[in-house]
């Protein structure tokens, strides 16, 4: 029992799968919060400021929403679709763990009580919370799990987590308990289990295709299931009647009745509404923000850029030439103007990143071998010069006088940048970028696309190069898992999750990878995560640009319970697919008037 005791607190101390930084990612790792008592439901977290003398928290309003996508929404609510609409993860379809970016360490337990491993750390059982119905008022319980990822284990193209990488079967012991068979000793295993959405049994036995399934009529146990007035340009998300949640004040969550999702076609038009107090809950970049945001009205809003995102990339797809080189893509580091980018393109809210793609959070994780390795490559150092004889050096010359570089062989060298259309912080960092590799004789150009179409030329490799986010996560192996883990890219679709869009993979990194899993000793697990690191740095697996900054702005006038930079009790960032889940079940209206009842 001691050993399993070790076993698991080591284990929370390095969980995965979500989050998916500096934007939106329904694979972005998790990491953790405090967790209510295993049999009570979630509570508010945050208490409210002004109560009625009743001492109820009002209740009510529509809070609206703009978490940064540029695109129209498709009528699409199927929580496996690799790019998911607003609010389908967690705010309808729930895990049965939930963790918060914000506090690493602790599970907050959601349609799971508990959950623990066997001794010999081959399976693990969770406990399931009685009184839990679906949106459509038939019962959750161990069925519905059972289902879910049975259902998974048979369909590649729905195992979006990657469960099948180490789970064998699943079962239930009874209607409340589930056990989940493992393949192999996986000391993740409970908590990427754990983030996984369940759907209801009773719909999802009908469905013959998972994979292509659009769910226009979605069924879930979340606190907002009910979706009205929807139009590709906007949609609301109402209030689930049978959610079993209870808040402080013991009345049913959530407290608002709905969430608004407007579409704006870029960072200006949003920022332009969020200035005008139209907006409730962003997650947008604003430029020079206390001057242009909070000095219109600093009593209601506010905002906290919390540092412990995901460091934001740049992708090479290496399935093809001159990308798989990795002495083209240590030339295009060389050539790369980060404090420009940092100060420029980011408006000085982050710094350079670490050579190692490890961000501040996880600090004392990084290696001062790997990073020595990446000075004497020159990586992550802006030397145009270098990056010139770099190219010189691996035959990437002009051959035929039109002033851009060839191929070895002769053939001409023009590629593409892909950005979204609208991120302004993430064009303009692009922009500096392309221009500095065209000084060195680089046919590049910037390539602006919707969110939609950007992300799936990612997740399918029809791309050249990408600026992109990454995983934060609880560990380095978050994030290392979600760059090398050739087990990520979906056998049946071809789609990469996490962030393998490079698809740059290995037999040594696969192997690190599982070894990570396969041990509790913090000692080897560390000289792992060095192993990593080397390996990412010398071969230029990515770029890393800057630690993602968290945008996350917020406004008082009609609704309260937001995190604060005093009181971050979940990442506020409306993106966050976990912590949003905290958020919704703690904001209400300030009182009986301020949302309009």
């Amino acid at each position: 029992m001691k050993k399993l005791m070790y076993v698991w607190s080591l284990l929370i101390i390095a969980s995965i799968v979500l989050a998916a930084c500096g934007a939106p990612a329904a694979t972005q790792a998790p990491a953790a919060t405090d967790a209510p008592p295993a049999t009570d439901a979630p509570a508010a977290t945050d208490a409210p400021t002004t109560e009625p003398e009743t001492g109820e928290i009002p209740r009510g309003g529509t809070v609206v929403v703009s978490e940064g996508r540029q695109d129209i929404w498709p009528k699409n609510f199927n929580p496996f679709s690799p790019d998911p609409i607003g609010g389908v993860l967690r705010l309808m379809y729930e895990p049965l763990v939930l963790f918060n970016p914000v506090e690493g360490g602790k599970p907050t337990f959601w349609l799971a009580t508990d959950m623990a491993y066997s001794e010999d750390l081959m399976s693990v059982t969770y406990n399931l919370r009685e009184g839990v119905k679906w949106s459509d008022g038939e019962d959750f319980n161990a069925d519905d799990v059972v289902f879910t990822i049975d259902m998974i284990l048979k369909n590649p193209g729905v195992d979006r987590l990657g469960l099948a990488a180490f789970t064998e079967s699943v079962e239930k012991v009874d209607d409340f308990t589930v056990k989940v068979n493992l393949s192999e000793v996986y000391t993740q295993a409970a908590n990427i289990i754990g983030t996984q959405w369940i759907v209801p049994e009773h719909i999802w036995k009908d469905i013959e295709d998972p994979v292509s399934f659009t769910n226009e009529t979605p069924v879930a146990t979340g606190p907002f299931t009910e979706v009205t007035n929807f139009d590709p340009s906007v949609y609301d998300l109402c209030r689930n009647e049978f959610y079993w949640g209870v808040g402080e004040d013991g009345a049913q969550l959530p407290y608002v009745d709905c969430l608004k999702y407007p579409i704006y076609k870029g960072n200006d038009p949003a920022n332009l509404a969020l200035v005008n107090g139209e907006l409730d809950w962003v997650g947008n970049f604003v430029p020079d923000i206390e001057n242009v945001y909070v000095a219109k009205d600093p009593e209601n809003f506010g905002y906290y850029f919390w540092p412990g995102g995901g460091t934001v990339q740049l992708y090479f797809n290496t399935t093809k030439a001159p990308f798989d080189d990795v002495e083209f893509r240590k030339a295009v580091s060389q050539a790369i103007d980060y404090e420009n980018v940092v100060n420029t393109g980011m408006y000085g809210y982050t710094i350079p990143a670490n050579p190692t793609g490890i961000g501040p959070k996880h600090e004392s994780w990084i290696s001062q071998e790997a990073v020595d390795k990446a000075t004497e490559m020159g990586l992550g150092q802006y030397d145009p010069e270098a990056a010139a004889a770099t190219l010189d050096a691996a035959g990437y010359v002009d051959q035929d006088g039109d002033g851009y570089r060839d191929n070895p062989d002769g053939t001409p060298i023009a590629f593409k940048m892909q950005v979204v259309t609208g991120w302004t912080d993430w064009v303009t960092s692009v922009d500096i970028m392309t221009q500095g590799l065209q000084d060195i004789g680089l046919n590049v150009t910037m390539d602006s696309l919707d969110f939609g179409v950007w992300l799936e030329n990612l997740q399918k490799a029809n791309f050249d190069t990408s600026i992109g986010w990454s995983t934060s996560g609880i560990t380095p192996w978050d994030f290392y898992r979600n760059v090398l883990d050739s087990s990520l890219i979906n056998v049946e679709s071809d789609v990469a999750d996490g962030q393998l869009w490079g698809r740059w993979t290995s037999e040594e990194a696969d192997q690190l990878l599982k070894d990570f899993t396969s041990t509790v000793d913090e000692a080897e697990q560390k000289e792992i995560i060095n192993q990593l690191q080397s390996l990412y740095v010398e071969n230029v697996v990515a770029i890393p640009l800057f630690p993602g900054p968290t945008w996350y702005e917020y406004n008082t006038m009609r609704f309260e319970g937001w995190p604060t930079e005093d009181n971050y009790y979940a990442q506020g960032s409306p993106w966050e697919t976990q912590a949003r889940l905290i958020v919704v079940n703690s904001i209400h209206c300030v009182d009986n008037t301020s949302c309009g009842q």
